[in-house]
């Protein structure tokens, strides 16, 4: 917003200039001195015409990504809460999001939680608080985990397809997911899962 205002003034004072000039310019002006002068000030004038368009130009342009950004955002704020209900009943995780093989109902509730871990990075590296590296170091954290190699095995494939149908981001982000799955397993066995030593007693 401030560098459309900004643009605007700049490209009002450049078009109202010349009329200022002559409201106030006295009867005996040397017009003619002036109409040299006239001729620097339109190249001055040029210039700043381009840095308010550049930037208006930049304002759209971080308007547009803001309200990506925000649209997104709102999208991922319902798949949560669609997550949340399903992971609450079984009858309900059936029916949106039913596993691809036999599995247990606590294993493909994990599974869907690292998947959902995986679209909270995917949805960072998408807005830019996420770079290559800093992505490179959270997947290989995550790989070394059971459940979230398990998860990629079962469901990588439905990834790939949803991501290379994406943009250049969604292509880059599959492509290094799947790399630091095959860089884990080649490393070794992945850590079993540990049980929480202080975890409550279920009544």
């Amino acid at each position: 917003m401030a560098y459309s205002l900004l643009g605007l003034g700049l490209l009002g004072l450049i078009v109202s200039t010349p009329f200022l000039l002559s409201a106030v310019a006295p009867a005996s002006t040397d017009w003619g001195k002036l109409s040299d002068i006239s001729q620097t000030y339109g190249a001055v004038s040029v210039v700043l015409s381009a840095l308010a368009l550049a930037g208006v130009a930049l304002s759209l342009l971080y308007q547009v990504r803001q309200a990506r950004t925000n649209n997104e955002q709102a999208i991922r704020d319902s798949h949560l809460q669609l997550a949340t209900l399903a992971l609450s009943d079984p009858n309900l995780l059936l029916a949106w999001s039913p596993p691809v093989a036999p599995v247990t109902f606590k294993r493909h509730q994990q599974h869907l939680i690292t998947s959902l871990a995986l679209g909270e990075l995917l949805q960072r590296f998408r807005i830019g608080h996420l770079s290559i590296e800093k992505l490179a170091v959270k997947l290989d954290g995550h790989f070394r985990g059971e459940i979230a190699r398990e998860q990629w095995e079962r469901e990588g494939s439905g990834w790939r397809r949803t991501m290379e149908a994406g943009d250049r981001r969604d292509r880059v982000f599959v492509r290094l997911v799947d790399e630091s799955y095959r860089t884990a397993v080649a490393a070794g066995p992945a850590s079993a899962p540990l049980e929480f030593q202080d975890r409550p007693a279920r009544s």
